[in-house]
């Protein structure tokens, strides 16, 4: 058997792969006619101003298109087609064995846009380069936007408004240049402290005030962005609590056609929204009636001798007046009021024609036609709204209850209810008879509001009439017969619980209302007749009843910058929804950004930046509550508020790659990431960015380290690490604040592939025998590669090859002889190196023709006769094997001769 010192082959194999690893990692430029080369910038897009950025970068790749190094320095020539923006170096130099040459570019204060270009030995590439925005670039289909915290003022006052632009989608544009929004407005009701305003270059909105003046009405403003043609325009209500107009009130709404009946007139002074007001000056008054006899003619007198007024800081006036009812039975009895300056105000009552006491007892005394057993109750009426620090008056009267049930019923005696004729309803044959009374309709076939009241039963089911007491009720002194509260002291008190006079139905109390405002009840209980009660509301329209937060870009939406930061507007509202004028400066505590902002005295609003870092946001839109409460002595809890808004963060982790494939075996490569806002613009944060930066597949490549943007620059560089594996992975960036990103790499080797064939080679060969054949290297095309040098390794033991090292010809194959000493296979190992080409491996496996090894003594080292007892043994076995085998094939033979017959 042919050995081989192992000692000489392990050195050979050394200096080989040595020699074979040099050629790999750099190439003789001179020697290659296929390789190019890349610039990349990375940014493409900074911002502008003067400085050095280390940006640029220079490779040289294979024909593949994957970075190689080159055995000697390599001189590159730079140009820039515009230095006035962007100047590079003349000449720089890619170091032998190096992966790649960066350089640095200087920018200037002129924004813009050049291309830089690099040339090597005639091979030119270039790359565009941008400094600072476009100022030519919007998106396409624009929306201008007019925000508005309310759509209603009050006159001599202040608010607020945003101007800002947005895609259909309702992203915010951040302005690439200075944006000028012209406006427009009715200068007779509101007008803006400017004619036009200015979203700043690289801001989003901006804002102004709009000033509203003493006139009442409906106004608007427009916002016109001439450059792009769009405009927008919304209505602004605005109102006023000085006295606009009056209202009157009757009470009661139902008394008897008698003589020296009084009524109660309530004429109060109301705003321009209809809510009752104080008024700055006297208001004198006159009154009129649509029955002049006896009504008017009264009014006509009293107005004239007394001068009813309604005085400066009060908001209403009270007229009580007896009136000579006796032959008045009708409806809608109309009293009118009137005031220069302040229109005319109406209201109706109505008369009954039957009178129901009750005695000293509360009971029912007998009247015409019938003394039913009817339910009593005390009916309480008064004004809907009173304003707070005030002075109002209601009425609280004995009722009974109509029930139609009884009207065609019997007494207990057995005698038949009465009912006045005209309430009665009548029957078909009296529609039917007497042709003189066709075509006049009966009094019950009237609407209830156009029948002649003239009993109870003339009511429907449920409605209140009126029952007078034979006898004074006090609600104070020794004997307490009415009681009149109030559900909540603080908004309303009793000043006057009133009285019922002898043969009237009815009493007035006065209420006087406090600073607070909101819902009270009124209660009057009678003893004997029942209880009765009206809710009434206690407003104060000046008052502040909101601290609204603003967001100027949109109700609903948020921006945050980079750093966390985002604009806020507290904004006063009173009762109806209008910017307050602050009498005393409030501070209000904003959560969970735990800012204090303060609305200053003479001011209806405060603009503030807050800041959280509790606000986690990512790629997608976020939800997130603010909640605003005023702090300090006395604070008003009532105030406190929380708005939901949508998150929508104006900047974006960019990572960008100077080489998306690069080279599997090279160490030095390089990512960038950079900070830019929604249109791609570069975003110079505040503070210092920490990034995270990982890859998804870690066995193909490795990110060292976080990259940090540092304040002041919008991008910075991550070292990426390759295993030397060939694949794709995916490398993510993401910052707290800003929307995240990915971007996918490839690694590849920078050499062709090498491929092993082998030919003449059977697939059993002898043992101990010289079996010549033939080996074949190809490319990746197919091509055959001379001067490959080719090493077989196999086990020694096994077989024998020779040569064991060797070079293809001219035709990229190459002899040797194998010898195999033993079988039943056996493999060996060929590898396969060529300059400019990435090593060939495989793996071939060949059968051996090789003779059975018998049992020897020898072998096994065992004495003779433990041989002849195992050679037994094997024999007896093959015997049992074999009859059983024979029994088992006979019984097969039997069972299918059987199955033949069937």
């Amino acid at each position: 058997m042919n050995t081989k010192n192992p000692t000489i082959f392990f050195l050979a194999l050394i200096i080989l792969i040595g020699g074979n690893l040099n050629s790999a990692s750099a190439q003789n430029l001179e020697a290659l006619s296929d390789y190019s080369i890349k610039l990349a910038i990375a940014p493409s897009h900074l911002e502008s101003g003067a400085g050095e950025h280390n940006v640029g970068y220079l490779f040289v790749l294979s024909k593949h298109g994957v970075p190689i190094t080159s055995s000697n320095d390599v001189p590159i020539s730079l140009s820039s087609d515009d230095p006035t923006i962007v100047s590079v170096p003349n000449k720089i130099i890619l170091k032998a064995n190096a992966e790649f040459a960066s350089f640095p570019i200087t920018t200037t204060e002129k924004s813009g846009s050049t291309t830089i270009t690099a040339n090597l030995d005639g091979k030119i590439t270039f790359q565009k380069i941008n400094v600072g925005t476009d100022e030519t670039y919007l998106p396409d289909n624009l929306v201008l936007e007019i925000n508005l915290p309310t759509n209603k003022m009050h006159v001599n006052s202040v608010m607020p408004f945003t101007v800002f632009l947005k895609t259909p989608d309702g992203f915010i544009v951040r302005a690439p240049e200075d944006i000028e929004i012209k406006l427009e407005y009715d200068e007779l009701l509101a007008s803006s402290n400017s004619e036009s305003l200015i979203i700043s270059k690289g801001n989003y909105y901006a804002w102004g005030i709009l000033n509203s003046h003493e006139k009442v009405g409906n106004t608007f403003l427009r916002a016109i962005y001439e450059d792009a043609g769009l405009d927008v325009a919304k209505s602004i209500k605005i109102s006023s609590t000085l006295p606009t107009g009056l209202k009157l009130i009757i009470l009661p709404k139902l008394i008897p056609a008698e003589i020296d009946r009084t009524l109660d007139l309530f004429v109060s002074v109301i705003d321009s929204d209809g809510n009752p007001t104080k008024t700055p000056r006297d208001i004198p008054l006159d009154f009129f009636s649509s029955e002049q006899y006896p009504i008017g003619e009264n009014l006509d007198k009293f107005s004239k001798s007394q001068k009813p007024t309604i005085k400066k800081g009060e908001f209403g006036y009270l007229l009580q007046q007896k009136y000579s009812l006796q032959n008045l039975l009708a409806n809608d009895i109309l009293i009118g009021v009137s005031s220069k300056g302040y229109g005319t105000a109406t209201d109706t009552f109505r008369t009954v024609g039957e009178s129901i006491e009750v005695d000293h007892d509360q009971r029912l005394t007998d009247y015409n036609f019938d003394a039913k057993n009817y339910d009593t109750t005390v009916n309480v009426l008064g004004l809907d709204k009173i304003p707070s620090n005030a002075t109002a008056f209601f009425i609280y009267q004995l009722s009974m209850i109509e029930e139609d049930e009884d009207d065609d019923g019997f007494r207990s005696d057995g005698t038949k209810v009465e009912i006045h004729p005209d309430c009665l309803d009548i029957t078909d044959e009296e529609k039917s008879g007497d042709d003189s009374s066709k075509g006049i309709s009966h009094n019950t076939e009237l609407d209830p509001d156009d029948m002649i009241l003239y009993t109870i039963d003339c009511l429907s089911e449920g409605d209140l009439y009126p029952i007078h007491s034979n006898d004074n009720q006090y609600s104070d002194g020794f004997v307490q017969k009415i009681n009149v509260i109030s559900s909540d002291d603080n908004l309303a008190t009793i000043s006057n619980g009133g009285k019922i006079q002898s043969s009237s139905s009815y009493g007035t109390a006065q209420i006087s209302t406090g600073q607070k405002t909101g819902f009270v009840k009124i209660s009057a209980s009678i003893n004997g007749i029942g209880t009765g009660s009206f809710t009434t509301q206690v407003i104060n329209t000046l008052e502040q009843r909101e601290t609204r937060l603003f967001s100027p870009t949109g109700q609903d939406n948020i921006i945050f910058d980079r750093d966390g930061y985002f604009d806020m507007f507290l904004v006063a509202l009173d009762a109806e929804e209008r910017p307050k004028v602050m009498k005393e400066t409030s501070k209000y505590l904003v959560t969970p950004t735990n800012g204090v902002v303060e609305i200053d005295k003479g001011s209806t609003f405060a603009f503030t930046q807050l800041r959280s870092d509790s606000f986690e946001i990512s790629n997608d839109r976020e939800e997130i509550t603010l909640t605003v409460e005023p702090i300090g002595e006395n604070a008003d809890l009532n105030l406190v508020g929380t708005k939901k808004f949508i998150t929508q963060p104006t900047s974006q982790m960019k990572i960008l790659l100077p080489m998306e494939k690069i080279n599997a075996n090279h160490n030095q490569n390089i990512g960038v990431i950079q900070l830019v806002d929604l249109q791609g613009n570069p975003v110079i944060p505040k503070f210092n960015v920490k990034s995270k930066i990982t890859s998804s597949q870690d066995n193909v490549v490795q990110i060292i380290d976080d990259g940090v943007i540092p304040s002041g620059s919008s991008y910075t560089t991550f070292s990426i690490k390759t295993t030397g594996a060939i694949g794709a992975s995916v490398i993510f960036a993401s910052a707290k604040g800003v929307n995240g990103t990915s971007i996918p790499i490839n690694t590849a080797s920078s050499q062709t592939q090498l491929n092993i064939f082998t030919g003449g080679l059977d697939s059993e060969i002898p043992a101990n025998q010289p079996v010549e054949f033939r080996l074949f290297v190809d490319d990746e095309n197919a091509d055959s590669i001379s001067g490959a040098s080719i090493q077989i390794i196999t086990n020694e033991e096994e077989a024998l090859v020779s040569p064991n090292v060797v070079r293809t010809s001219s035709d990229g194959s190459a002899i040797v002889s194998l010898t195999a000493f033993k079988g039943p296979n056996i493999s060996f190992e060929i590898i396969a190196t060529a300059e400019g080409y990435a090593e060939g491996k495989d793996t071939f496996t060949v059968n051996v023709d090789a003779p059975d090894r018998t049992f020897a003594a020898i072998d096994l080292e065992l004495p003779d006769w433990i041989i002849y007892i195992i050679i037994g043994g094997i024999l007896m076995v093959g015997v049992i094997v074999f009859m059983f085998l024979k029994k088992s094939k006979t019984n097969l033979e039997e069972e299918w001769e059987e199955e033949e017959e069937l």
